[in-house]
């Protein structure tokens, strides 16, 4: 009300400016607060000793970001490759989706499955961080870019702040992820690996056809199981993963979604590499607009929070009746009991200036 009566007199392009002027000393409050509280400020030792180690590992840090780029960087060529030999090398075309029967070009991925898979666990230890290297990839991309239909955003991930909608929608989104890294990494990241895994076999003839060949004096015999063995005994030996079976029959029996994998793949690298181009060259900006709103639910939200703080609104919500007031007397016009402003809680009259009764307030609440 005083500030109402202050302003009353100001120009309206006075008050537009003195708002403005209010509204950034606010913004600035709230980022001076931000920046007290990332260095610490206001926190436990922990949190402190914790910023402090961060700032001390922050070389290792940027040391693995560039072993991430590095592994990105092999795993986009081990997939083009792939897709390269499937379109070159492919049994039927696109008749049966590009099925490849034997990769014909080399890829590192494959190549390093394929050779860990002696011994035993690192195979799979690689295979499981290549599967949650692209499942964080897409958490991280779905956060950074928010849910879009097209260049309209619909829903932002922020932390903190994520909307129920939002949540539903990226739940959604990556399981969907999920299906597609199914058929990427069995079929374009790691293909020979994915289906026959280790196998191998001897491709001699056998002399009886109830005994197995003998590759023990002829090494260069052995070879890799794959689908487009000539060897009959290829088939006996070597059994396919039940993963690629499933998505093979699938590509073979509907080739339309067989073509619509193996290009889709195409648009992922695309993508990829256009954002890695633009990423390379751009300059990280802040986004202070966003901050800002950020800031601000903080502290909205701090401030709804404190009110149930409070040891009367606790009572109110156990009893469901406001401190000091009671409902039968409330708006009471006969004099009995009423709740007079110049009276106290027990209908005893308080004294003339006191605060007791509301007359020395500025408002009746």
């Amino acid at each position: 009300m005083r500030n109402e009566g202050r302003d009353s007199g100001l120009e309206p392009r006075d008050r537009r400016e003195l708002e403005s002027l209010v509204r950034e000393e606010r913004t600035l409050v709230r980022r001076e607060r931000l920046a007290a509280e990332s260095s610490g400020e206001g926190h436990n030792v922990f949190y402190r000793i914790w910023l402090k180690l961060e700032a001390i590992f922050r070389p290792l840090k940027l040391l693995g970001g560039l072993l991430l780029l590095v592994i990105s960087l092999i795993i986009f060529a081990s997939m083009l490759i792939t897709c390269i030999d499937k379109i070159k090398n492919s049994v039927c075309g696109r008749h049966c989706g590009y099925l490849l029967g034997h990769t014909k070009i080399f890829n590192p991925i494959n190549w390093l499955m394929i050779l860990t898979s002696k011994i035993f666990p690192i195979d799979y230890i690689i295979f499981l961080l290549l599967t949650l290297l692209f499942f964080a990839a897409s958490v991280v991309g779905v956060a950074t870019i928010g849910i879009r239909f097209l260049w309209i955003t619909l829903f932002k991930i922020r932390k903190g702040h994520t909307s129920p909608n939002a949540m539903l929608m990226a739940t959604v989104m990556l399981t969907l992820m999920t299906l597609a890294l199914n058929y990427a990494l069995a079929m374009i990241v790691a293909p020979q690996y994915a289906t026959f895994g280790a196998q191998k076999f001897c491709d001699r003839p056998s002399h009886h056809p109830d005994q197995q060949p003998d590759c023990s004096n002829h090494h260069k015999a052995v070879k890799s199981c794959s689908e487009r063995a000539d060897n009959p005994l290829a088939n006996l030996v070597c059994t396919p993963s039940v993963l690629s079976t499933f998505l093979n029959r699938i590509t073979a029996n509907f080739p339309f979604l067989g073509l619509i994998d193996f290009w889709a793949q195409f648009a992922f690298l695309g993508i990829f590499l256009v954002v890695f181009v633009v990423m390379l060259f751009r300059v990280p900006k802040l986004d202070e607009e966003e901050m800002d709103d950020d800031l601000r639910e903080q502290e909205e939200e701090g401030l709804l929070a404190s009110t149930g703080r409070r040891f009367g609104a606790t009572w109110q919500d156990i009893t469901g009746r406001a401190k000091g007031v009671k409902r039968a007397e409330y708006g009471a016009i006969n004099g009995e009991g009423a709740a007079d402003r110049g009276t106290d809680d027990h209908g005893e009259e308080a004294p003339v200036g006191s605060t007791r009764g509301g007359a020395g307030r500025d408002t009746n609440w």
